[in-house]
């Protein structure tokens, strides 16, 4: 059987992972997907997936479980609840746990995987949902050197740039430390919007400035929170979310989380978060976390 044969099943179809399994298809994987909702499920069987009705049941004769969930209990419920994967796996195979989640809460997940006889790799991703779509996300990956040098085939059809951070859990470290700076940067941006509105800056001017001087960075070249300054920002159709504000307060929370039982200070993270949180009290969670712009200042 080819590489690209090999049974897989897919849990967890939301944002990123409908356009991943979609990719894993149309690379000749043949998919087993399963998602709480049956919507989600259906756009991925018209594509050539094969629905299953439970997690448990998706794993069922296959040699890769990949999940991709919003967050930590999310995922220990798809493995090891009472319709978990984890119990279906045959010894040999391969979890790869695509989620951000906690790196205790990997570790721990690695440990059961292991008992069970299967292999674990921690790969959370990064590029949001156009990266997804485009199959070029970043995936930083944590657990054995060589199950990822045997999946890695696999791992390319999703993403460019595939790192091999280190043990189990490493992978979501190296993630989180990521989310502070793409969270952070991303209401720096928003800030320098906001003032510059408020001078009456032009703001593709402030762009094209930007871009070229000492303020550059990603938040900036993807998601200048207004419209007409780059043509696929979230801005341009309404905030319409890459990456929802609440997961970015989800994964900020988890920064802070492991920052504190390693007596880190984090600041900056701290007060991001917070504004985070308040898009999500504010009824603004769904859409893209460059929608922190609105809480600065009243769109004209």
């Amino acid at each position: 059987m080819s590489e690209a044969g090999i049974p897989v099943a897919f849990i967890g179809l939301g944002t990123m992972g409908r356009p991943m399994a979609e990719r894993l298809i149309a690379a000749g994987y043949r998919l087993a997907v399963y998602d709480r909702l049956p919507e989600a499920v259906d756009a991925l069987v018209a594509v050539g997936a094969q629905a299953a009705p439970s997690a448990r049941k998706a794993a069922v004769g296959a040699q890769v479980v990949i999940t991709m969930l919003p967050d930590g209990p999310h995922v220990r419920e798809a493995l090891t609840g009472p319709e978990g994967a984890l119990e279906e796996m045959p010894p040999g195979s391969t979890l790869i746990d695509m989620s951000t989640i906690d790196p205790p809460t990997s570790r721990e997940l690695a440990g059961l995987a292991a008992r069970h006889g299967v292999r674990m790799l921690d790969a959370p991703v990064s590029g949001s949902s156009a990266g997804a779509v485009d199959g070029t996300l970043t995936v930083m990956v944590g657990g054995d050197a060589g199950t990822l040098a045997e999946l890695e085939p696999l791992l390319a059809v999703l993403g460019h740039t595939i790192v091999h951070c280190g043990d189990h859990g490493a992978g979501v470290s190296v993630k989180l430390a990521n989310q502070i700076i793409a969270g952070a940067s991303m209401v720096a941006v928003a800030e320098s919007y906001a003032l510059a509105r408020s001078l009456g800056v032009d703001p593709r001017l402030l762009f094209d400035v930007v871009s070229a001087s000492s303020g550059d960075c990603w938040a900036l070249r993807t998601r200048p929170p207004v419209p007409g300054v780059v043509g696929t920002s979230p801005a341009e159709n309404g905030f319409r979310p890459g990456f929802r504000g609440a997961l970015m307060r989800k994964d900020l929370d988890l920064a802070l989380a492991t920052a504190a039982a390693h007596a880190v200070p984090l600041p900056v993270t701290s007060r991001a978060r917070e504004l985070y949180a308040r898009m999500t009290e504010e009824g603004l969670g769904d859409q893209d976390f460059s929608a922190v712009f609105t809480l600065l200042t009243t769109a004209d």
